[in-house]
């Protein structure tokens, strides 16, 4: 792992370079630009990119203006950041990342054909069916994001170039959206869809480049070997973009929970335990936990209830918990998931003028030994109510 270093001059010539190049110069060409700023550019490294006034966290350009330029500079740093690009892969995250780059490449050639020379409306369906296939690339998109990009931000200098990488992934995602709905319609405009699938294609080989001669440069020399393995790990929650990846654990991980001073740690985080006790209650859930020996040990205390539930049922045998006419099924539920004949069951009524769903889960340890059931009631009237989308944007 190398420590962050920072040529205060470089970068300053870097920007100065950047800004004239942006700027409207009727006297000076491109070229005499470059020329004029050659020595510091010719010395440009992968990082140095974080420190440019362009990329840092309180530049003054918006994500959508840094997309805009940044094949521009890319493109003009490219061969002196060709130096630091990885040749071999050594680390197996690194490694299936960039395999699933090859392999998103070759299909993206492989469709090339069908497109060409006027060919989309007699290869429709099979250009459907290959684009389709580009709906795998989210996978490795999201490994970017969810693993990569975390580890990332708590060592470089500036997340703004992340922000941009994603801010790309979004409009691969939607040119991807637009391609294919345009495929699966009875008439095609060729034009609109070649235009398209050139900005399709555009967008994802500018990622790909981004990714080998700035992001993973960067990344391998950021992160410790460790870390790395442990994204590998949690990478195969994903999956992978058209490549096959043997599932295998290359460090140990805490899987279940532990405490220990005060707080309680899992592999997906770590909660104080007053956290951990108003987080449950404010789940918009009624949850009650009936353990392996079919006694009430623990439920939530939500200030809106849909069932009564106190203190004094905790250690109750949950046959006690029910009506008479309810014992029999509630038995039967239980015995089935010891048996391991079922891991959940389901119902839905209305009760108090919402319909509730209530849910029950066999819970197992990762050896599958039975632990107990977790009863869970949720209010979905307002949920069934709802029509169309409400996004973020």
């Amino acid at each position: 792992m190398e420590t962050l270093n920072k040529d205060e001059a470089k970068i300053k010539k870097i920007d100065q370079f950047m800004d004239e190049i942006l700027k409207d110069h009727p006297s000076l060409t491109k070229k005499q630009i470059y020329l004029e700023y050659e020595d510091a550019i010719d010395e440009i490294k992968p990082l140095d990119l974080f420190y440019l006034e362009m990329y840092r966290q309180e530049t003054k350009y918006s994500v959508e203006e840094i997309m805009q330029d940044a094949d521009k500079f890319v493109n003009v740093f490219h061969q002196r950041l060709e130096k630091y690009e990885i040749k071999e892969y050594k680390n197996n995250f690194f490694k299936s990342l960039y395999l699933e780059t090859v392999a998103i490449n070759n299909h993206l050639e492989s469709l090339k054909p069908l497109f060409k020379n006027k060919k989309i409306i007699e290869n429709k369906d099979q250009l459907l069916k290959g684009f389709e296939k580009c709906l795998e690339v989210e996978r490795k998109f999201l490994k970017k994001e969810n693993i990569l990009f975390p580890h990332l931000e708590k060592t470089i200098p500036s997340t703004k170039p992340l922000e941009v990488m994603w801010a790309l992934h979004d409009a691969a995602r939607k040119t991807l959206r637009e391609i294919l709905t345009m495929l699966k319609q009875s008439t095609i405009n060729e034009k609109e869809i070649t235009l398209l699938i050139g900005k399709y294609y555009y967008t994802l080989y500018g990622i790909n480049q981004k990714e080998q001669l700035i992001l993973y440069p960067v990344a391998i020399k950021l992160l410790d070997e460790t870390t790395l393995n442990k994204m590998f790990n949690e990478s195969h929650e994903y999956g992978y973009a058209m490549i096959e990846v043997k599932h295998q654990e290359i460090i140990e991980t805490v899987e279940e929970g532990q405490y220990s001073e005060g707080v309680f740690k899992t592999k997906t985080g770590t909660l104080e335990m007053k956290e951990l006790a108003v987080l449950l209650n404010y789940l918009p859930l009624d949850i009650t936990f009936v353990d392996k020996d079919d006694k009430v040990k623990y439920f939530n205390n939500r200030k809106a209830r849909h069932f009564p539930r106190n203190p004094s049922i905790i250690g109750r045998l949950v046959k006690h918990c029910h009506p008479p006419k309810s014992v029999k099924i509630v038995e039967e539920i239980v015995d089935s998931f010891k048996q391991g004949k079922k891991d959940v069951e389901e119902f839905w009524i209305t009760f108090n003028n919402v319909i509730l769903y209530i849910t029950y889960y066999a819970l197992r340890d990762k050896e599958n030994n039975y632990m107990g059931v977790l009863e869970v009631s949720q209010d979905v009237t307002h949920i069934r109510n709802l029509k169309g989308e409400k996004r973020l944007l």
